[in-house]
């Protein structure tokens, strides 16, 4: 049983953000990106990345703060 808020449902705002430039010159084999998401109503979301359209496994060192502002 889910129970959704009242009020008008709003889909999030997306802002994919690039990794740092140090991070981009340094040598390591991975970069960060970062995925802001914001505006959205009610202010449970599921994000999930994607790479060459095929979903990716959660990462768990990753987290997600949802902030519905």
């Amino acid at each position: 049983f889910y129970f959704s808020p009242p009020g008008k449902r709003l889909p999030p705002s997306l802002f994919l953000l690039p990794p740092h430039p140090e991070e981009i010159s340094g040598s390591r084999p991975t970069l960060s990106l970062t995925c802001l998401a914001r505006g959205f109503f009610p202010e449970n979301i599921d994000i999930r990345w994607q790479k060459n359209q095929e979903l990716l496994p959660e990462n768990p060192g990753s987290a997600s703060f949802p902030t519905g502002s």
